[in-house]
């Protein structure tokens, strides 16, 4: 799929997004869940045709990860709290996405 230079960095923040949900739910989950990383991959499969954006994406999940991993070292209420906004903040990224989808051609 042919995006946008806008949308491209909205995929690289929502990247980061899915790296900092999947280090904030594993601390709840354990450190084989991999809902986050799935979504990553699916991302991945679908967004990143050439291999410098795909570069670009696993980088900035990484940063994500490195992010959440460093921000709680248990899992807690706060924790808990915090990959609910992350999540809400990757569904409003999805939501540009898909709008910036349907307006271009």
């Amino acid at each position: 799929m042919h995006r946008s230079p806008q949308a491209r960095e909205i995929l690289v923040q929502l990247a980061y997004d899915l790296g900092e949900a999947h280090a904030l739910h594993r601390l709840c989950a354990g450190p084989t869940d991999a809902t986050w990383y799935t979504r990553m991959q699916q991302l991945q499969a679908q967004e990143a045709a050439d291999e410098g954006f795909r570069r670009r994406l696993v980088e900035s999940f990484n940063g994500g990860f490195a992010a959440g991993s460093s921000e709680f070292p248990d899992c807690t209420p706060q924790s808990r709290a915090a990959e609910r906004a992350v999540a809400a903040r990757g569904a409003a990224l999805a939501q540009q996405l898909a709008a910036d989808a349907a307006t271009t051609p």
